[in-house]
């Protein structure tokens, strides 16, 4: 009956007009009802851009952490290793002026964050849902700010400063600790620097025993460099446990 009532009144006089009314009103709702799911649809494919794009960035910060943390392991051994020929009187081999190099080796790092920043510039960020993501996303890079890793110089410095210009030329032809063109540590391999006779390697680590107060600045750089490897071993948890979250997104 009521079907038929309102039959009744649209096609009473007048009833054209209410018609075309409830018509127009449905067509706003589906269109706005299509917008809605157009843009949510929309939506979820930028998410997923997104979180595949952060995936990629942290696996690559995961990688260059764990090159780090091998890279400035081996730099402090060598600087433990040096440290005691120092306090040695005995004579030294091309080994110990190596290890005296590379104690003094430094490589520098930065998170790849493209993909977070882009995501605080557009406002973006809203598209991660989870709190707790971007909580852990926000703690991680301001902790990477902070945690930057600087090195104290003054070793390097009277090392570099000490050892002639041809024989530093010499340990970065044959004895490289970073593929410069990968950016990927060598792993500090065994090796021989040609044309260098026994006696200019103690000459040279002469210099360097005799500098002021060698030991307690290498001691100083080692402890640092032992930091070092603290943090970035701290950084990668925080990246692996952020990735662990991306896994259930």
């Amino acid at each position: 009956m009521l079907v038929t009532m309102v039959k009744k009144k649209l096609m009473a006089p007048g009833g054209r007009t209410v018609g075309e009314f409830v018509l127009v009103v449905l067509g706003v709702l589906v269109a706005l009802m299509i917008d809605t799911w157009i843009e949510q649809r929309n939506d979820d494919n930028l998410r997923q851009e997104y979180l595949a794009s952060l995936t990629d960035d942290l696996k690559a910060d995961q990688q260059n952490l764990e090159y780090r943390i091998s890279f400035f392991t081996s730099v402090y051994s060598f600087g433990l290793k040096t440290r005691d020929e120092l306090r040695s009187d005995e004579p030294v081999n091309q080994d110990a002026l190596l290890a005296a190099y590379y104690a003094s080796e430094n490589w520098n790092y930065a998170p790849v964050k493209n993909t977070y920043e882009d995501l605080q510039s557009t406002g973006n960020i809203r598209l991660l849902g989870e709190l707790d993501l971007r909580l852990a996303l926000a703690a991680y890079h301001t902790k990477a700010s902070a945690d930057e890793v600087k090195l104290p110089q003054k070793y390097r410095e009277i090392v570099r400063g000490i050892i002639p210009i041809k024989i530093q030329a010499a340990i970065r032809k044959y004895c490289p600790t970073i593929d410069d063109s990968v950016e990927i540590p060598s792993g500090f391999p065994p090796c021989t620097l040609p044309d260098l006779n026994v006696h200019e390697v103690n000459d040279v680590f002469a210099s360097i025993r005799a500098y002021p107060g060698i030991v307690n600045i290498l001691t100083y750089h080692v402890s640092q460099v032992d930091v070092a490897v603290y943090l970035y071993e701290g950084q990668k948890l925080s990246v692996l446990n952020i990735l662990a979250q991306l896994e259930h997104e």
